[in-house]
């Protein structure tokens, strides 16, 4: 199995740094472990699946994977949103056992326990950038390929600004609700933000004659062991390329 690409970010230090000065280490490293598991649950899913995949970088705001999902298909963008949560849910179900078997062990793990009950009900919510806004827009692009992702930044930015409008209110009242107006401007930020490695973003689109003479046709290649099915091949096929197809044994030598 390939290994993972870890990058940690000058502000993931400057967030453990500061951690630490307030006495929350051993918090800080748990939350971290929570969410490294969440990306790697996309990551190796994305290997699976055929993507490449180049890091997962992890900063103050928590981490991201990086690769080349250009071509990502609805069910596989499915696939691999959902992962990152069920592998949290996975980790608060081994949680609960060894509570039932290691009582013991349940101050020690409490916190872990709630850093991935939040990283997996908080990522099911269905606004972008998170892994619920892209399951919905999976699922939105089956019947509105071209628009899905449109409508569901659409409806992120409405419920950001109804987050951070709740927020403004509340500074006028006794409750303390920062961490609601730092979700909101992280969603609203996810909305208008797009870096190189951004997943699901863009789509693909049928092929064009007119197209294809005015502006030339990226070309790919594909290289699949012998064991492999045209159905594997097929899943690969997708958007406006020009396909070249490659058969390799197992020491990597083309047949």
């Amino acid at each position: 199995m390939a290994s993972v690409k870890l990058k940690l970010t000058p502000t993931f230090w400057l967030f453990l740094a500061g951690a630490i000065f307030l006495k929350k280490g051993y918090f800080a490293l748990l939350y971290t472990l929570a969410i490294v598991m969440h990306e790697c649950a996309h990551y190796f899913t994305a290997r699976k699946l055929f993507y490449k995949c180049n890091e997962i970088r992890v900063g103050i705001f928590g981490a991201v994977l990086y690769g080349e999902f250009d071509s990502v298909t609805p069910t596989d963008r499915v696939k691999i949103a959902l992962a990152g949560p069920f592998t949290n849910l996975f980790a608060c179900a081994i949680c609960l056992a060894s509570w039932w078997v290691f009582p013991d062990v349940y101050p020690f793990t409490d916190v872990f326990f709630q850093a991935n009950v939040s990283m997996a009900f908080v990522n099911l919510l269905p606004f972008y950038p998170l892994d619920g806004g892209r399951v919905f827009t999976g699922i939105l692009e089956n019947k509105l390929p071209q628009s899905a992702l449109k409508i569901v930044k659409k409806l992120t930015v409405i419920f950001s600004s109804l987050l951070f409008a709740i927020f403004i209110i509340s500074l006028f009242t006794r409750h303390n609700l920062f961490s609601l107006g730092l979700f909101s401007v992280f969603l609203f930020s996810g909305v208008l933000t797009k870096s190189g490695g951004e997943m699901y973003s863009k789509n693909a689109f049928v092929f064009n004659e007119r197209h294809f003479k005015r502006y030339g046709m990226e070309k790919k290649i594909l290289v699949f062991n012998a064991n492999n099915c045209l159905r594997d091949v097929a899943k690969r096929i997708q958007g406006n390329y020009l396909y070249s197809l490659e058969i390799v044994n197992d020491d990597m030598q083309v047949i």
